[in-house]
């Protein structure tokens, strides 16, 4: 049977004894993937949430027998997307800030030594997407004044959210 073009996705009772058992058979970003698959969120809001790579991962929970497209015109629920959505996805984006700011501060601990956090601390204190990547912009103006601005650039690229 082919997808619909967005598919919504929802966990199997294989995919739920998966994450109660926590058996350890998935590596941390399918596990993460599983958790985020509710039935309610389309592929497209499971990319936003999970990130890079969301359609493989959510693929290969499919072949996994984990998760399952919903037949959104069967289950008139699966259009309202309920709260719970955003916060999960709320705290989906607080998870991949935190990954953002570790990254950039191993990025960054080369040419600031051990006044990184100090240096950073915009960068960390940042809790929203359009902060953190208002804070990354002053820290590559902060790098641009000892590496040039395209060095600075390099440096931090693919960071921002």
């Amino acid at each position: 049977m082919p997808l619909p073009p967005d598919p919504v996705f929802t966990k199997t009772a294989q995919g739920r004894a998966e994450l109660e058992a926590r058996s350890g058979a998935l590596n941390g970003r399918l596990r993460a993937a599983l958790i985020v698959v509710n039935g309610q969120l389309s592929l497209a809001a499971l990319q936003r949430v999970i990130g890079d790579g969301a359609a493989a991962l959510i693929e290969q929970l499919r072949q996994l027998g984990h998760v399952e497209a919903v037949d959104a015109l069967a289950d008139p629920t699966v259009a309202a997307v309920p709260e719970t959505s955003a916060a999960a996805e709320h705290a989906l984006l607080a998870q991949q800030i935190g990954r953002r700011q570790r990254e950039a501060l191993a990025r960054l601990a080369p040419h600031f030594g051990p006044d990184v956090d100090m240096v950073a601390q915009p960068l960390l204190a940042a809790r929203e997407a359009d902060a953190f990547n208002q804070a990354l912009d002053l820290m590559e103006r902060k790098l641009a004044l000892y590496l040039g601005r395209r060095e600075a650039a390099r440096t931090l690229a693919g960071l921002r959210i």
